[in-house]
Protein backbone atom coordinates (compact mmCIF):
# COMPACT_ATOMS: atom_id res chain seq x y z
CA UNK A 1 0.00 0.00 0.00
CA UNK A 2 2.95 2.34 0.57
CA UNK A 3 3.84 2.05 -3.08
CA UNK A 4 0.28 2.95 -4.05
CA UNK A 5 0.41 6.02 -1.80
CA UNK A 6 3.75 7.03 -3.30
CA UNK A 7 2.44 6.52 -6.81
CA UNK A 8 -0.57 8.68 -6.12
CA UNK A 9 1.50 11.55 -4.82
CA UNK A 10 4.46 11.55 -7.22
CA UNK A 11 4.20 14.25 -9.85
CA UNK A 12 6.17 15.06 -12.94
CA UNK A 13 8.30 17.80 -11.38
CA UNK A 14 11.78 18.60 -12.53
CA UNK A 15 12.72 21.62 -10.43
CA UNK A 16 16.43 21.90 -9.78
CA UNK A 17 18.73 24.66 -8.61
CA UNK A 18 20.07 25.07 -12.16
CA UNK A 19 18.49 28.23 -13.59
CA UNK A 20 18.83 26.91 -17.14
CA UNK A 21 16.63 23.91 -16.33
CA UNK A 22 13.06 25.01 -16.99
CA UNK A 23 11.55 21.68 -15.99
CA UNK A 24 10.56 20.73 -19.53
CA UNK A 25 11.56 17.13 -20.15
CA UNK A 26 10.62 17.09 -23.83
CA UNK A 27 10.28 13.33 -23.74
CA UNK A 28 10.53 11.32 -26.92
CA UNK A 29 10.49 7.65 -27.92
CA UNK A 30 13.86 5.91 -28.25
CA UNK A 31 12.51 4.13 -31.35
CA UNK A 32 9.62 4.94 -33.67
CA UNK A 33 8.32 1.42 -33.01
CA UNK A 34 7.56 2.30 -29.36
CA UNK A 35 4.28 3.86 -28.25
CA UNK A 36 4.12 6.85 -25.90
CA UNK A 37 1.46 9.14 -24.53
CA UNK A 38 1.06 11.31 -21.47
CA UNK A 39 -2.21 11.51 -19.55
CA UNK A 40 -2.48 13.73 -16.49
CA UNK A 41 1.19 13.38 -15.54
CA UNK A 42 1.28 9.62 -16.14
CA UNK A 43 3.59 8.47 -18.91
CA UNK A 44 2.23 5.40 -20.71
CA UNK A 45 4.47 3.41 -23.02
CA UNK A 46 4.81 0.23 -24.98
CA UNK A 47 8.00 -1.17 -26.49
CA UNK A 48 9.13 -3.53 -29.25
CA UNK A 49 11.21 -6.62 -28.60
CA UNK A 50 15.00 -6.75 -28.81
CA UNK A 51 17.18 -4.44 -26.76
CA UNK A 52 15.96 -1.99 -24.09
CA UNK A 53 13.56 0.57 -25.59
CA UNK A 54 11.38 3.30 -24.13
CA UNK A 55 11.40 7.08 -23.72
CA UNK A 56 14.05 9.66 -22.94
CA UNK A 57 14.32 13.31 -21.92
CA UNK A 58 16.24 16.08 -23.59
CA UNK A 59 19.73 16.82 -22.29
CA UNK A 60 19.37 18.37 -18.83
CA UNK A 61 22.01 20.38 -16.94
CA UNK A 62 23.35 18.60 -13.88
CA UNK A 63 22.23 19.97 -10.53
CA UNK A 64 24.80 20.21 -7.72
CA UNK A 65 23.32 16.95 -6.41
CA UNK A 66 19.95 15.27 -6.43
CA UNK A 67 17.87 12.16 -6.88
CA UNK A 68 15.44 10.87 -9.47
CA UNK A 69 12.39 9.09 -8.05
CA UNK A 70 10.04 7.17 -10.35
CA UNK A 71 7.03 4.93 -9.88
CA UNK A 72 6.70 2.28 -12.57
CA UNK A 73 3.73 0.00 -12.98
CA UNK A 74 4.30 -2.83 -15.43
CA UNK A 75 0.91 -3.88 -16.78
CA UNK A 76 1.97 -6.46 -19.38
CA UNK A 77 3.53 -9.84 -18.53
CA UNK A 78 5.52 -9.63 -21.79
CA UNK A 79 7.73 -7.01 -20.09
CA UNK A 80 10.63 -8.85 -18.46
CA UNK A 81 12.03 -5.73 -16.80
CA UNK A 82 11.47 -1.98 -16.78
CA UNK A 83 13.90 0.49 -15.24
CA UNK A 84 15.12 4.07 -15.03
CA UNK A 85 18.45 4.98 -16.60
CA UNK A 86 20.45 8.15 -16.13
CA UNK A 87 23.01 8.72 -18.89
CA UNK A 88 25.75 11.31 -18.30
CA UNK A 89 27.29 13.56 -20.96
CA UNK A 90 30.36 15.85 -21.13
CA UNK A 91 28.49 18.43 -23.24
CA UNK A 92 25.07 20.08 -22.99
CA UNK A 93 24.77 20.76 -26.71
CA UNK A 94 25.10 19.06 -30.04
CA UNK A 95 24.97 15.27 -30.24
CA UNK A 96 27.37 14.22 -27.49
CA UNK A 97 28.07 10.60 -26.63
CA UNK A 98 27.13 9.33 -23.20
CA UNK A 99 30.15 8.85 -20.97
CA UNK A 100 28.55 6.81 -18.19
CA UNK A 101 25.18 5.34 -17.21
CA UNK A 102 23.45 4.48 -13.94
CA UNK A 103 20.45 2.13 -13.88
CA UNK A 104 17.84 1.67 -11.19
CA UNK A 105 16.68 -1.69 -9.95
CA UNK A 106 14.14 -3.47 -12.17
CA UNK A 107 10.37 -3.42 -12.03
CA UNK A 108 8.44 -6.37 -13.46
CA UNK A 109 4.84 -7.37 -14.07
CA UNK A 110 4.37 -8.00 -10.36
CA UNK A 111 2.83 -4.56 -9.87
CA UNK A 112 4.04 -1.09 -8.99
CA UNK A 113 7.53 -0.27 -7.83
CA UNK A 114 9.21 2.93 -6.68
CA UNK A 115 12.71 3.26 -8.15
CA UNK A 116 15.39 5.68 -7.00
CA UNK A 117 18.53 6.78 -8.85
CA UNK A 118 20.93 9.11 -7.05
CA UNK A 119 22.66 11.53 -9.40
CA UNK A 120 26.33 10.70 -9.04
CA UNK A 121 27.98 11.91 -12.25
CA UNK A 122 31.57 11.29 -13.32
CA UNK A 123 33.87 14.33 -12.90
CA UNK A 124 33.69 15.47 -16.55
CA UNK A 125 29.87 15.29 -16.85
CA UNK A 126 27.85 18.50 -17.25
CA UNK A 127 24.53 17.08 -18.45
CA UNK A 128 22.33 14.02 -18.23
CA UNK A 129 19.42 12.39 -19.98
CA UNK A 130 16.69 10.53 -18.12
CA UNK A 131 15.30 7.36 -19.70
CA UNK A 132 12.56 4.91 -18.86
CA UNK A 133 13.40 1.67 -20.61
CA UNK A 134 12.04 -1.87 -20.82
CA UNK A 135 13.08 -5.25 -22.16
CA UNK A 136 10.61 -7.92 -23.20
CA UNK A 137 10.57 -11.64 -22.57
CA UNK A 138 12.53 -13.58 -25.19
CA UNK A 139 10.61 -14.27 -28.39
CA UNK A 140 8.12 -11.45 -27.80
CA UNK A 141 7.74 -9.03 -30.72
CA UNK A 142 6.11 -6.15 -28.86
CA UNK A 143 4.33 -5.24 -25.67
CA UNK A 144 0.85 -3.80 -25.37
CA UNK A 145 0.68 -0.05 -26.05
CA UNK A 146 -0.15 0.51 -22.36
CA UNK A 147 2.45 -1.92 -21.00
CA UNK A 148 4.07 0.54 -18.57
CA UNK A 149 2.73 3.48 -16.60
CA UNK A 150 5.35 5.79 -15.11
CA UNK A 151 5.40 8.90 -12.97
CA UNK A 152 8.67 10.73 -12.34
CA UNK A 153 9.78 13.30 -9.80
CA UNK A 154 13.16 14.97 -9.71
CA UNK A 155 13.13 16.85 -6.43
CA UNK A 156 15.40 19.75 -5.65
CA UNK A 157 18.88 18.84 -4.46
CA UNK A 158 18.93 17.43 -0.95
CA UNK A 159 15.15 16.97 -0.75
CA UNK A 160 14.63 13.35 -1.84
CA UNK A 161 14.62 12.00 1.71
CA UNK A 162 12.20 14.65 2.89
CA UNK A 163 9.99 14.02 -0.13
CA UNK A 164 9.86 10.26 0.44
CA UNK A 165 9.24 10.70 4.18
CA UNK A 166 6.37 13.09 3.52
CA UNK A 167 4.86 10.76 0.92
CA UNK A 168 5.08 7.76 3.27
CA UNK A 169 3.46 9.71 6.08
CA UNK A 170 0.49 10.52 3.83
CA UNK A 171 -0.02 6.90 2.82
CA UNK A 172 -1.78 4.03 4.63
Amino acid sequence: MRTLALATLLVVAFATPAAADDGDLRLRRTTPRATFEEQGGTLRLGVPGGRAWGIESRLLPLPANGTVVARLEVRDAAVREAFVRVAYYASLSGRPRQIEIADSEFASAEGQRVLIVRLDPPPDAVAYRLRILARLEGGTDRSRADAIDARIARPQAGRAGAMLSRLRADGP
